[in-house]
């Protein structure tokens, strides 16, 4: 279930489509978190995660995962539901590291490091080591002190307040296996020696300047990212830069490590909550799978066309004109194509119309394998009149039977060609357009077949000529073309007319990402299939709810 670990976590509020650079800093700390929760249900049902984290390779006992000061901004209700979120990583095997200083999460967790006695050079030193009761009772930490004034006021108030969370079963005892950090001096640390017990939930506290994020993150996940990318041969080390080995004689004992820091990478405008979560992908099989495709223009359903009914729409309305007609065979796939040219040259095919070129099948040359082509077959030339309607009813019926259903006629014109599709099995029963089957692309917008095409995915309106759209995805490139005012065209959706115009229940997939998370859940949770739908989409709207 996609939905539940952003309600795990609190943000049922966010909309599915709200862009990722909208988002606060706790707000996508906790989006990657619902990530790894949705993850650790996976595993927990003993399935293989949609999406695996690239750093759990050999270690099967879980992750360590670091978090930067999380509650930073939480209301008290909202810091017990991250403390929830917390309980669940860890029943499913991982640990914790969290650089914190709100009392309650202290309070709540298994091991407490607390660096100091103050900030800047006279931090990086360790106050005391252990359970919260223990720090509590600590004269000389500025977080026991703390600690104590909390319980006492809570004591005063007894009957009225409470803590957010109870505190976790005490953990007593340092049992292997442990992190072990041996003599670290990075940064204003002072040769400090530290074990981290795994599987449980440990706070790094103290003053501001203790050396908290040192510990925590130049240290322990520098150290565990520097030898996940040991572990990869020569060829991909070469593309990756290491980080500097830390200042310390020994780090053992070390998982795969995840880290979700406050200093989050600020993402492209393309990315949203349900991406990001891996909903979308599972969005957008839905609407392949049960949505029902309308004709953008004329707003009703498509439907199959006779082949008597192509041939009169393009007697009516190329009459007179100059045609070709084309069998639609490769559409937007990636691949070097040398089979379907040998077959096209057996059957007597001299040329292939490739991305809008004729290139001969004779002389095939070596296409580009990673960039997606369209490949048409030539079935014939002929001028749209009366006398030649037997010419045109045997190009029709070839080229329907090599497209599988759908034909492209070429009308040329002294201003070019202009191409329009014609299919038995999609087509608007008002206008005759005729469409193509769709696929999961087609709800993308990061690819041309789905993007909007003034926008090009992003929502917003251009203020600047694309060169390349393909090339317009993420941080500063967006910022260039794209202003803060939403696109006249697809008015925010970023999908093309042919995508907003597929339903599901009377409403396409634009319209189901301005749904908060909370109420696409209910959506879900309300939803009843028919005989067919169901057979088609039970696995697939599990994976949703």
């Amino acid at each position: 279930a996609a939905l539940a670990p952003l309600a795990d976590v609190g943000l049922d509020y966010l909309r599915l489509g709200q862009p990722v650079p909208t988002l606060s800093g706790g707000e996508a700390q906790r989006l990657k978190l619902a990530g790894h929760l949705a993850e650790a249900a996976q595993k927990k049902k003993g399935r293989k995660p949609a999406l695996a984290s690239t750093t759990q390779t050999a270690d099967e006992s879980g992750l360590l995962f670091l978090f930067d000061e999380p509650t930073t901004g939480l209301h008290f209700e909202d810091v017990a539901t991250l403390l929830g979120a917390f309980n669940k990583l860890l029943e499913a095997g991982n640990s914790l590291i969290v650089i914190e200083h709100n009392l309650d999460v202290i309070a709540a967790s298994d091991w407490v490091i607390d660096l100091g006695p103050e900030g800047g050079e006279e931090g990086g030193a360790i106050v005391i080591e252990g359970s919260a009761a223990e720090v509590r009772a600590h004269a000389a930490s500025h977080t026991g002190a703390a600690l104590r004034d909390y319980a006492a006021a809570l004591e005063q108030t007894r009957g009225a307040v409470a803590l957010v969370a109870e505190p976790r079963a005490t953990y007593r005892q340092l049992v292997a296996p442990a992190i072990e950090i041996h003599h670290a001096r990075e940064h204003n640390l002072k040769n400090i020696s530290v074990s981290i017990p795994r599987d449980r939930f440990t706070v790094v506290t103290g003053l501001s300047g203790s050396g908290k994020s040192t510990l925590a993150f130049d240290i322990v996940f520098g150290e565990g990212q520097r030898r996940y990318l040991e572990s990869l041969n020569a060829y991909a080390r070469q593309f990756v830069q290491p980080a500097s080995r830390p200042d310390v004689d020994g780090v053992f004992g070390i998982p795969p490590t995840v880290a979700i820091e406050q200093r989050t990478s600020r993402g492209g405008r393309k990315s949203t909550v349900a991406t990001l979560t891996e909903i979308h992908p599972f969005l957008r099989l839905m609407y392949v799978k049960l949505g029902t495709q309308y004709c953008p223009d004329c707003q009703v359903p498509v439907t199959p066309q006779s082949f008597e009914a192509i041939v009169a729409q393009i007697q009516r309305e190329l009459r007179g004109a100059s045609a070709e007609l084309l069998a639609p065979l490769v559409s937007n796939r990636k691949g070097l194509y040398t089979d379907l040219a040998k077959w096209a040259r057996g059957k007597g095919h001299t040329q292939l119309r490739v991305d809008g070129e004729y290139l001969p099948t004779a002389k095939w040359p070596r296409l580009d394998r990673y960039k997606e082509h369209s490949i048409e077959l030539p079935v014939g030339m002929l001028k749209v009149e009366p006398e030649n309607e037997a010419r045109l009813r045997e190009l029709v019926r070839e080229a329907l039977a090599h497209g599988k259903g759908v034909l492209k006629v070429l009308e040329l014109g002294k201003f070019g060609a202009v191409a329009v599709t014609f299919s038995t099995l999609r087509a608007c029963p008002s206008c005759g357009t005729g469409f193509p089957e769709p696929d999961p692309r087609l709800f993308s917008y990061n690819a041309k077949h789905g993007w909007c095409p003034k926008c090009y995915g992003t929502g917003l309106k251009t203020t600047a000529r694309v060169e390349d759209p393909d090339a317009l995805d993420l941080g500063d490139a967006e910022d260039t073309v794209s202003s803060d005012e939403t696109c006249p065209a697809c008015e925010g959706a970023r999908l093309n007319p042919v995508a907003r115009a597929v339903r599901f229940r009377d409403r396409g997939l634009h319209q189901l990402a301005t749904f908060p998370v909370h109420r696409a859940a209910e959506f879900f949770a309300e939803l009843v299939l028919n005989e067919r739908e169901t057979d088609i989409g039970r696995d697939l709207l599990s994976e949703i709810r």
